[in-house]
């Protein structure tokens, strides 16, 4: 890790003002030892809260080195590409996958990247994309990233791209006070915990499209200003979206929440889609604004019809 260029140079300076300093002091010259004084209360500021910076090759090292991974208000330089890591494991996988109305079974060659270390970044910044998915076409290649232990990036703000699909996260993972400048891509991404994307920012589209949350997920007060993309995704237990925002179109078509869903004073501005959504009690959609179109059409609540259920509720539109 090291400093931008700036702070080696206010960290010289500030060794060179607090040196004159003492020498004033003991010269007698209180007036001139005031105003060094001064300048070191405006130095100590810049130079102690300054953003570290860290190449994302010196991470890829660390957890080939099985090190443990700790970054706090640090600025990752370059792609943070784990098909650079050593621990790959070969799989060859059918998948299947549906267009349309019809399923159609493909197989392509798997690159398992293993990340055994516990991974925590929090308050960082990604300058560059942040890789954990890809696929090569030409080789009939998917390369993709498992997390052995916890994974932590709160408060990370993601400049480049965010892929992870297909990853696996086998701990806890936590993506609370995230940002996201282009696509955040979790398709087809497992988790084994409670996770949370409460307060997130997504200016791109948010892709979680078949998505895997086997416990209570939060998506509270998260902001979409793409697409929101939870088509086919999976919510066996509890989903939580109260006073999320969903700026352009929102898919929930084909979604189960058979624990029950919360999406108390979401505000819908784009067109929002429930078809075939199964929900199951409780439900709460006090406060909802829906803004434009909403379809709710062969919705059903505990196995029978949505409409009624619209019916004793008060609905903004």
């Amino acid at each position: 890790m090291y400093f931008k260029l700036s702070n080696s140079i206010n960290s010289l300076t500030l060794s060179f003002v607090a040196v004159n300093y003492k020498q004033d002091i003991k010269g007698g010259n209180m007036k001139k030892a005031i105003i060094l004084l001064a300048v070191i209360l405006l130095l100590v500021p810049t130079f102690t809260f300054a953003q570290s910076q860290v190449k994302a090759t010196k991470i890829i090292d660390q957890i080939n080195n099985g090190k443990a991974i700790q970054y706090k208000n640090a600025e990752i330089i370059g792609d943070l590409d784990f098909r650079s890591i050593d621990d790959v494991t070969p799989d060859k996988k059918n998948r299947e996958r549906r267009e349309g109305t019809r399923r159609k079974n493909w197989s392509t060659n798997m690159h398992w990247y293993n990340v055994k270390s516990p991974v925590s970044f929090i308050s960082c910044v990604f300058s560059g994309d942040v890789i954990g998915y890809f696929h090569d076409d030409k080789k009939n290649e998917t390369h993709n990233v498992i997390f052995h232990g916890d994974v932590n990036f709160q408060g990370c703000e993601f400049k480049g791209k965010a892929a992870f699909k297909y990853a696996k996260f086998l701990e806890k993972a936590n993506f609370k006070d995230t940002k996201y400048h282009k696509e955040a891509l979790f398709k087809y991404t497992s988790f084994s915990t409670d996770i949370s994307f409460s307060n997130a920012h997504f200016y791109g589209d948010a892709n979680f499209k078949y998505t895997k949350f086997p416990r209570s997920v939060h998506f509270d007060s998260a902001t979409f200003q793409g697409d929101a993309n939870f088509k086919y995704t999976k919510f066996p237990q509890s989903g939580h979206f109260n006073n999320a925002t969903f700026q352009d179109y929102a898919d929930f078509k084909y979604v189960k929440f058979p624990k029950g869903v919360s999406f108390e004073n979401a505000e819908f501005d784009g067109d929002a889609c429930f078809k075939y959504t199964k929900f199951y009690e409780p439900v709460n959609f006090d406060g909802v604004d829906f803004k434009n179109d909403v379809d709710f059409k062969y919705t059903k609540i505990d196995g029978k019809s949505f409409t009624r259920y619209l019916l004793k509720k008060k609905f903004k539109k």
